[in-house]
């Protein structure tokens, strides 16, 4: 299912508090002046231009593999220190756009908030962002886990999930995370992982919200063929996720009137702080 970005912007309010939290730690860490900053995976350009508002930058340079997303990006978006680029930033380093590569050793920041968790080679992008820091420069960034969606099932029916699908403990998702950025020189100066909720409206949450945990899903399976693993989710596997999280990590808040109008997400998240 491919995401509205109109709507994902619009509803995902988790997403731009975990950005402003995010952006918290870089100025108590290191102030608001920078020249370069990379916002990798900027999407919407919500964050984005958080970013240039909250901190005092020379340039940004936002990319995104979406299209759709930097388009909508450029029209909603726009700022003069802004640069809005089409770019896979998982490609190895020398197949890279020219664009990006001319940033080596000169970014002094780089944000990415929620977004390598959709990244399948993900040993190419933090050597990349190691190469396109100034030396000292910093990244940080959010990452989204995913929560054991078969928790509640039985013996016999978690196992016939995990001919379709592996979710590593959270425990091994930051381990993984954590072993990337080391074995790629980088300076671990914090990492965590988060159990973090939110509430939306009750039609945003089933409308923009929970089409995104079945997208996030399917990065985990077995199967690695684009093509299969849209069947595999269309034939019941999609539905079966956006159950398990209203069943185990969602929950209707009823206003005093008695009517359920919102609901509560819990979701995993890391938060890694990293020095070239």
């Amino acid at each position: 299912m491919e995401i509205d970005i109109g709507g994902f912007d619009y509803s995902n309010h988790a997403h731009l508090r975990d950005a402003n939290n995010l952006l918290d730690n870089i100025i108590d860490d290191n102030g608001y002046n920078y020249d370069t900053v990379m916002d990798i995976g900027c999407g919407s350009g919500r964050v984005t231009s958080l970013i240039d508002c909250r901190l005092r930058c020379e340039q940004i340079l936002a990319i995104d593999i979406d299209m759709k997303a930097i388009k909508f990006a450029e029209k909603n978006y726009p700022s003069p220190r802004i640069r809005y680029q089409i770019s896979d930033i998982s490609l190895p380093w020398d197949k890279l756009d020219p664009l990006i590569r001319k940033y080596e050793n000169q970014v002094d920041l780089i944000i990415s908030n929620r977004v390598l968790h959709w990244i399948e080679d993900k040993n190419y992008v933090i050597q990349n962002i190691f190469r396109l820091l100034k030396p000292g420069g910093m990244c940080y960034a959010n990452i989204t886990t995913l929560l054991d969606l078969f928790s509640d099932l039985t013996q016999d029916e978690r196992e016939k999930f995990s001919e379709l699908i592996i979710i590593p403990s959270e425990t091994d998702q930051k381990e993984q995370f954590k072993n990337l950025f080391e074995k790629n020189q980088f300076k671990l100066h914090w990492i965590e992982s988060l159990h973090l909720q939110q509430l939306y409206p009750k039609d945003e949450f089933r409308s923009n919200v929970l089409p995104y945990f079945p997208n996030l899903t399917k990065k985990y399976l077995i199967e690695k063929d684009p093509i299969k693993r849209n069947m595999i989710m269309a034939s019941g596997l999609s539905d079966y996720v956006k159950n398990a999280f209203l069943r185990l990590y969602s929950r209707e808040i009823i206003e005093a009137n008695g009517i359920p109008d919102k609901y509560e997400l819990t979701y995993g998240q890391i938060k890694i702080i990293a020095q070239k």
